[in-house]
């Protein structure tokens, strides 16, 4: 954790990472073994995940609230998946939904029932609902969103576009 504290300008960013580090770290971890089903591999994703994190701490302002923890949720999945991706050298594809989502619905699950936006949400793919949740609930730009992401700044507007338009006929179904 030294080597991460390090890289830190200000106290209150250390005490910051700190907390986040000491709340999540056995979090990230299980996510990312779980994707990967390697320790070591998943050690390292979460080193890189924290490594994305240190870029981004001035944008957290609870090291504790649930906002933060779907955020480095989200930070080892994709992380994890993009090793895991590389790892297997195949096309980019996508592992089993279910897989994918067996966090992220857990989190979704209790918000399904209490709106129609909520219940939308959880019927997006994961993927798109990964990028809505960044860019509007997190309010991170297309730019800071792509950094995290690992992704191009062009595609992630390209997918925000065709999540909004995947949330708006999800939306009119259930109208409808």
């Amino acid at each position: 954790m030294i080597l991460y504290l390090q890289m830190l300008e200000t106290p209150e960013q250390q005490s910051k990472f700190e907390q986040l580090y000491l709340a999540y770290r056995g979090l990230m971890f299980y996510i990312a073994n779980g994707i990967l089903h390697d320790q070591q591999d998943s050690e390292d994703v979460v080193h890189e995940a924290f490594l994305k994190i240190i870029k981004i701490i001035g944008r957290i302002d609870d090291p504790k609230c649930p906002k933060t923890k779907n955020l480095t949720v989200l930070i080892v999945e994709r992380t994890a998946i993009d090793l895991w991706r590389r790892r297997k050298r195949l096309p980019v594809t996508f592992m089993d939904e279910a897989e994918l989502d067996l966090f992220s619905v857990k989190n979704i699950q209790h918000a399904e029932k209490q709106s129609a936006l909520a219940q939308a949400m959880a019927s997006l793919p994961a993927r798109y609902r990964e990028l809505i949740l960044l860019r509007y609930d997190n309010g991170f730009s297309e730019a800071e969103v792509a950094q995290i992401l690992s992704m191009s700044p062009a595609n992630v507007h390209k997918t925000i576009q065709r999540a909004k338009k995947k949330l708006e006929q999800i939306l009119e179904e259930l109208d409808g």
